[in-house]
C-alpha cells in the first residue's frame, strides 16, 4: 500500500481554472464520490478529485487529500460505523493537454509541434476504507491497529475526522451533507492538536 505523502510545497505559483477545491458532489469541476464494496457491508471505495488548474498544484495535495478523509468519514457515519482504516490508497495528478483550434487537414508533424496546446493538472485521491461500529479500548487509546489483517494500519474516528478538517479549513457544517446534524456531538479536542494528530499519523505506518 503506498502511503499517502500530505508534503505541502507552499514556494510554487498556480493559476487556478476555477474556484478553490471546495467540498461538494463529483461533477464537472471535480468533488466527491463513493461506491460501496460488494458484497461487503463495511467497506468502500471513496475519491476525491480536486480542480483542474493551468500549472501543477503541487501546494493543493494536502487539501484534496483531506477532503478524501473527510468523505471517508462521512460515509461511515451516515452508514452506523464510528471508526475506519484506510487499507488502500492512491494520490496522483493527471494531467490534460488539449489542442487550441482546428488543425489543417495537411498538418505535418513537424507544424503539429508548433501548435499551442492547454495543459490542466488534476490532483486525484482515491481511498479504500473498512469501517468498524467499535473496537477495543487499547486500539482507540493507541490510534492505530494492534493485530489482525491491518496491524500498524491508523484508526481514523469519524467524527473526529470531521471536527478537525472542519476547523483545519473553516468550513461550515452546511458544505456537507443535509443530514450532519444527526451524527450528534463532534468531539471537543483541542482543534490544533487533532490537527496536528490527522496530518502526523500515516496511513499504514511503514
Amino acid at each position: 500500500m503506498k502511503q499517502v505523502n500530505a508534503t505541502v510545497a507552499m514556494f510554487l505559483s498556480v493559476l487556478l481554472v476555477s474556484c478553490t477545491t471546495g467540498y461538494r458532489p463529483l461533477g464537472d469541476s471535480g468533488g466527491y464520490w463513493d461506491e460501496q464494496i460488494e458484497p461487503t457491508n463495511n467497506r468502500f471505495t471513496i475519491g476525491y478529485d480536486g480542480n483542474k488548474w493551468h500549472s501543477n498544484p503541487v501546494n493543493r495535495k494536502e487539501r484534496v487529500i483531506d477532503l478524501a478523509l473527510l468523505r471517508s468519514a462521512e460515509v461511515a457515519l451516515e452508514n452506523g460505523f464510528k471508526y475506519f482504516v484506510i487499507s488502500d490508497s492512491k494520490v496522483y495528478t493527471e494531467k490534460t493537454s488539449l489542442l487550441q483550434g482546428s488543425l489543417p487537414s495537411n498538418t505535418t508533424s513537424s507544424r503539429l509541434k508548433r501548435i499551442n496546446t492547454s495543459e490542466t493538472y488534476q490532483i486525484k485521491a482515491t481511498f479504500t476504507t473498512v469501517n468498524y461500529v467499535d473496537l477495543a479500548e487499547d486500539f482507540r487509546t493507541n490510534a492505530v491497529m494492534q493485530s489482525g489483517e491491518f496491524k500498524g494500519y491508523a484508526v481514523y474516528k469519524a467524527d473526529l475526522v470531521v471536527y478537525t478538517i472542519l476547523r483545519k479549513y473553516n468550513m461550515d457544517s452546511g458544505e456537507l451533507m443535509p443530514n450532519f446534524e444527526q451524527y450528534g456531538n463532534i468531539s471537543s479536542s483541542t482543534s490544533q492538536q487533532a490537527i496536528e494528530t490527522i496530518d502526523r499519523v500515516p496511513t499504514n505506518p511503514q
